[in-house]
């Protein structure tokens, strides 16, 4: 076997190991917090957004280390043994307080996790000419593995037994196999390859900031994915608080909306991005979200709620496989540790503040006005892929897709 293809493996179980973990902890935290901590609709609110908060800070940072040493590898061990320090910690409290604090330590950590990962496999795949597409799967299907872990493990021994010890297993076997994935560094491309715009010429973060062409796929990820990530703990309180649906429950909810993920993650690279294009695929992305919320907010029972959830794979897999590629093409090569960590750190950011909206409004007027106003924000979300200029990638005429 060629080392590129050992090497893809390697990134693959990591991606498999991470998903399984993350699938666990962000399907079932807002039940864990409801039905065994007790709290109202504002505190899980609370909680979820003031943890994003924290990691605001110190994720541009994360990136900026990692461009200035190209140590992505070293920075992602540590944020991976903090995660699982402090979800141990975060496992023994029982008072708000210091749940909030634990929470603060342990996003400090979860943050930079992805967008480190993603960084590497990146220059990876620069370098080695591996489809990004074919790696990133590979998360997928560590989220239905996940899923159908936690809902056999669920379903046995109840959430409150099984939720953080099967967290923390699954974040240490994949800190295990970052010590074998590959040391980064980037090639920069040949510069007819580059994006011919005057945005990209400059690699620090005051001229990301002023890439018309990131900063729309900022706001367009806020209003797709980050919803998408958000409205999964609403969905799952929806399920199980409003339309009755047993806890493991939530594991079937989650395989069904990642399941069709695998196969267009696999497409993306070869088929969809070179004939579709970003501009169709952004569309694609958005008008699924805006159509899913809507079923949500009117179906009256769980069969029609995973009917409903079918989908969220158009979603999810642009944010996870597309919105990174775009990202390549329109900001410097040595900058991409960078834009990835603002990237992931505004995402974080507005995922923070839907939170902490939707946990009021949840708490006011329940689940089915959070997906309301997650149907509106997809449908500005699909209006501005529709009509914003900056989308393209043009160079001698013609659109990268790329």
């Amino acid at each position: 076997m060629s080392k590129p293809r050992n090497y893809s493996n390697r990134f693959r179980l990591y991606y498999l190991l991470t998903l399984v973990a993350l699938c666990c902890y962000d399907s079932y935290i807002s039940v864990y917090l409801e039905q065994y901590l007790h709290m109202s609709g504002f505190q899980i609110g609370c909680f979820i957004s003031v943890s994003m908060v924290a990691g605001l800070v110190i994720m541009p940072l994360y990136g900026a280390i990692g461009d200035k040493t190209g140590k992505y590898r070293q920075i992602l061990m540590l944020c991976t043994a903090g995660t699982i320090l402090f979800s141990f910690l975060l496992s023994m409290q029982t008072g708000f307080a210091l749940l909030i604090v634990m929470g603060i330590g342990f996003e400090l950590n979860r943050c930079s996790i992805l967008a480190m990962a993603d960084t590497q496999t990146i220059c990876y795949c620069t370098n080695s000419g591996s489809p990004y597409g074919s790696i990133r799967c590979f998360g997928s299907i560590g989220w239905i593995v996940g899923s159908a872990l936690c809902a056999f493990l669920v379903r046995k021994f109840g959430l409150n037994h099984v939720f953080f010890r099967f967290f923390m297993a699954a974040m240490a076997c994949s800190l295990i196999n970052i010590l074998f994935l590959p040391r980064q560094t980037i090639k920069s491309a040949p510069d007819s390859e580059q994006p011919e715009n005057k945005e990209a010429k400059s690699g620090d973060i005051a001229s990301l900031l002023k890439n018309g062409r990131f900063l729309f796929i900022i706001l367009f990820a806020l209003m797709t994915g980050g919803l998408a990530e958000v409205v999964t703990a609403y969905a799952s309180l929806h399920m199980v608080s409003t339309l009755g649906a047993a806890e493991y429950l939530v594991s079937i909810y989650s395989i069904i909306g990642a399941g069709p993920e695998i196969l267009f993650l696999l497409l993306l690279n070869k088929f969809l991005l070179p004939h579709l294009g970003f501009r169709r695929l952004f569309l694609c992305s958005a008008a699924a979200m805006s159509i899913r919320m809507l079923l949500f907010a009117v179906v009256p029972n769980v069969p029609l709620f995973f009917a409903a959830s079918c989908l969220t794979f158009l979603t999810t897999a642009c944010t996870t496989g597309l919105n990174v590629q775009y990202i390549r093409q329109v900001v410097p090569e040595r900058s991409i540790g960078s834009a990835a960590s603002i990237y992931n750190a505004v995402f974080m950011g507005g995922r923070a503040l839907f939170s902490l909206i939707f946990g009021g409004v949840y708490e006011a007027s329940g689940s089915r006005t959070v997906f309301w106003l997650c149907f509106a924000f997809a449908a500005v979300a699909f209006l501005m892929a529709l009509f914003v200029r900056k989308i393209d990638i043009v160079s001698g005429g013609k659109e990268h897709t790329a």
